[in-house]
């Protein structure tokens, strides 16, 4: 039973992981339609959160949520949110650092209530925990103490659930004095620490679809053809032969030309463009980008409002995972060129036409 009205909590750093990509905010990156930030707003308020409070470091413009001020890092910030928040209050902490789906923030919060623990955190067993906090637990569950992630053990995914009462209690988040638990999760989660992390992602909410969804707005002509799941946003266009291979998004305004091939596992952002007969499989193409006709367009990111110009190909190879190229936001790549697997093009940089890139 819950123990007061459940309120939401987000660390959201900008940080440098996503500067290739684009200099907007972290929180802000557009993925399938939404923010970062949103994503996790959205699974916050799936769970019957009253509110959602979002700490940040750089100005975001955002409707619908309160925003403060990241205060040192993350376990600071998160005591000081805390605090903000009315006493009996049940809170559910959660980051734009890792990105895990509805279903583990419903499974998290059954396990504090049935458990009745203070503070339950959500961990993942990992070969390697480098990087992210370790969490130490004993034979019953209950968390021991937190370090620093090295070698195989459990991973604290930044999700976690906690009465506010303790934290009042203590001045303190005290591992060795409050009743703390874990849920341990085996589904799929996302790190994002870098643009090819938005590709895992991308892939992951793609794979959970169940239904297509299309907008009665979007403007499809009866020549395109959809095969698999899709989501098609309001005022989308489809024009004539044009293929979409699901899993696929394609976003509000977004245009795909005659003769184009959207593949499984990509997401066209807000009023991006793709050109008459180009090819895009298991990428993203940000907000207002621009593909140009006849190009190719593989395992690679493509930052807001870039321009691929015509007959561009990225070249992809498999190195662990595939990848292609990043194209930061507002570049633009100039016809006919050839863009090496791995290649970063800077925000703002300018490649001629005709140029092997990398």
């Amino acid at each position: 039973m819950m123990r007061g009205s459940l309120i939401g909590l987000v660390f959201a750093p900008n940080g440098d992981e996503l500067r290739s990509l684009s200099n907007e905010p972290k929180p802000m990156i557009n993925v399938m339609g939404k923010p970062l930030l949103i994503h996790v707003v959205d699974n916050l308020k799936s769970i019957g959160a009253l509110r959602v409070l979002a700490a940040v470091n750089e100005d975001v413009n955002i409707q619908g949520i309160e925003l403060s001020r990241i205060s040192g890092d993350y376990w600071s910030t998160l005591t000081s949110m805390i605090k903000e928040t009315p006493g009996g209050s049940t809170i559910v902490s959660s980051s734009t650092e890792y990105y895990v789906p509805r279903e583990a923030y419903e499974a998290l919060l059954n396990t504090h209530l049935s458990m009745g623990y203070d503070a339950t955190m959500l961990v993942t067993a990992v070969e390697d925990t480098s990087g992210g906090v370790m969490v130490h637990i004993n034979g019953e569950g209950r968390v021991i103490d937190l370090g620093s992630g090295m070698g195989p053990g459990y991973l604290f995914l930044n999700l976690m659930v906690i009465e506010r009462d303790v934290v009042e209690a203590e001045g303190e988040l005290n591992w060795g004095r409050i009743k703390a638990g874990v849920h341990l999760w085996n589904g799929w989660f996302t790190r994002i620490n870098s643009p090819w992390s938005l590709l895992d992602l991308t892939r992951n909410l793609l794979l959970g679809l169940r239904e297509s969804i299309i907008s009665a707005k979007a403007k499809i002509s009866p020549k395109a053809s959809i095969e698999g799941l899709v989501v098609i946003d309001d005022d989308a266009v489809l024009d004539h032969n044009c293929t979409l291979r699901g899993p696929v998004y394609v976003g509000r305004g977004a245009y795909v030309g005659t003769g184009a091939l959207i593949r499984n596992y990509t997401s066209i952002e807000e009023g991006a463009v793709i050109g008459a007969n180009a090819e895009v499989t298991e990428s993203l193409v940000g907000v207002k980008a621009t593909v140009g006709r006849g190009s190719f367009i593989g395992a690679s990111l493509i930052g807001p409002r870039a321009v691929v110009e015509p007959s561009v190909v990225t070249l992809t190879t498999t190195l662990g995972r595939k990848i292609g190229a990043v194209i930061g936001g507002g570049a633009r790549v100039g016809a006919n060129s050839v863009i090496k697997p791995g290649s970063v093009i800077k925000p703002g940089e300018l490649i001629d036409p005709l140029t092997y890139y990398g």
